[in-house]
């Protein structure tokens, strides 16, 4: 198998998932991913310093200018994750780091609050990841090894990792660092293309 080559952009990709319809994010979305950046859960395990530190008025902006930017490298994919039929966004989920490490990517992703709870995160990562997953024929990315990490203290986001099938591979001390300086525990997860 060949690795493919991520230095030229990736073309659009919209994805289904029963009820959930996953499209490249886009600027039309930065009104809801401003009111899902005022969570304290997202802010404070999915956004980063950057973010964090910019005025409120500008953080939706930036967060999907730094995420646009991944798919004009094709070093990541990110999705809004909308209701097939309402079209209301749900939350987001993407890939990043594609092919930093052979055939690999890092997964990620949050909900809104009052979608939490329903299977919208791991429905939408299962979804990713059978697309990541797919030869180059087929239209994917020909991936063999897509992981994250969550720390400790969200439990939440275990429950996705495990829906969405990937099998916990062990804890990584002291390796996430929040905004404020302080380092915490992750438990690192996994999913292969070759796992049922």
């Amino acid at each position: 198998m060949t690795v493919t080559d991520r230095r030229k952009p990736l073309e659009p990709v919209h994805l289904s998932a029963g009820r959930l319809y996953l499209r490249p994010l886009q600027a039309a979305d930065e009104p809801a991913v401003a009111v899902a950046l005022r969570d304290p859960e997202i802010m404070r395990w999915n956004t980063g310093v950057a973010i964090v530190r910019a005025p409120e008025a500008a953080r939706a902006g930036l967060w999907l200018r730094i995420r646009d930017q991944g798919w004009a490298t094709g070093r990541a994919a990110h999705f809004a994750v909308l209701d097939s039929t309402s079209g209301a966004l749900l939350g987001t989920v993407g890939i990043r780091d594609i092919d930093q490490l052979p055939q690999q990517a890092i997964a990620s992703y949050w909900t809104m609050p009052d979608a939490r709870g329903q299977g919208v995160a791991s429905q939408s990562l299962d979804a990713v990841c059978r697309w990541a997953f797919a030869p180059a024929d087929a239209g994917g990315l020909g991936l063999h090894r897509i992981w994250l990490d969550h720390v400790l203290i969200n439990p939440g986001s275990c429950r996705v990792a495990e829906k969405a099938g990937f099998r916990f591979e062990g804890t990584m001390r002291e390796s996430f660092l929040l905004y404020t300086g302080e380092r915490l525990d992750s438990h690192l997860h996994a999913r292969l293309a070759t796992d049922r």
